[in-house]
């Protein structure tokens, strides 16, 4: 079998699709994104079966990762981004040149188009790359705030949302993800908001006086559910100093 033929893969995933799940996945996306309804660890073992059957090479992979992650599908989409965290990854087999222009295109392709497969790749990929290579792939993720769409921007800052809570993964790690802050809060939609808010949630459990300080001096540019989630770990101190009131916000 031709590791670069996802057939076979892509018809295991569709034949184990779960019609309630599909169902209550669509509608929780409201309808932003097609499941076939798979449980997560269904996929697991289907990426890992194809992987042990034909033991395609790192190039064959990341191609692999590639095909399925401009699919339509979520749970191609997750299969690609298991396939890279579980096999390319561990392998060291992930070059941020390279392959950070690879996802960058994917994005500005349109091929990622909603916030859940965002967030899952910037999880499951953009923050153990980050962990793994430091400042290479740190910096060159946070240039990404200069993206022309939203969801490359938003992956700009919660790529790190993992890894601003414990000390820096390369020098100055917290003054660069707060500057891309800084940038995406300029813009008024919902999901580069929620970005900022959350990222700045997780940074506010390490140096909450970093997240008052920024909050205190981008605090018109930000949108109440974003200025709700930035503060959330704050004091009730320093929630009152910046007028912020009402339910601590959520992701």
């Amino acid at each position: 079998m031709d590791p670069t033929d996802l057939t076979e893969l892509r018809t295991v995933l569709r034949h184990s699709g779960v019609p309630s799940k599909k169902d209550w996945w669509e509608r929780y996306l409201k309808h932003e994104i097609e499941f076939w309804g798979v449980p997560t660890a269904d996929i697991r073992t289907a990426v890992r079966s194809w992987v042990e059957a034909l033991e395609p090479d790192p190039g064959e992979l990341r191609a692999a990762a590639w095909d399925l992650l401009r699919g339509p599908i979520a749970e191609e989409k997750l299969a690609a981004l298991l396939l890279l965290q579980e096999h390319v990854l561990p392998r060291d087999e992930l070059e941020p040149a390279r392959d950070l222009a690879e996802i960058a295109a994917i994005f500005d392709e349109g091929a990622i188009w909603e916030w859940n497969t965002t967030d899952w790749l910037c999880v499951r990929v953009l923050g153990p790359l980050i962990k793994a290579r430091g400042g290479d792939a740190g910096r060159r993720i946070v240039r990404w705030t200069d993206a022309p769409g939203l969801w490359r921007r938003r992956a700009a800052i919660v790529g790190f949302v993992d890894l601003v809570p414990y000390p820096d993964v390369f020098p100055a790690m917290t003054d660069l993800v707060l500057e891309a802050c800084a940038a995406n809060v300029r813009d008024e939609a919902r999901f580069a908001q929620t970005g900022v808010g959350w990222v700045l949630r997780e940074l506010s459990r390490r140096s909450p006086t970093a997240v008052f300080e920024f909050v205190a001096e981008h605090r018109p540019r930000m949108s109440t559910e974003g200025l709700r989630m930035a503060t959330a770990k704050l004091t009730d101190d320093q929630r009152r100093d910046l007028g912020v009131v009402g339910r601590r916000g959520r992701r």
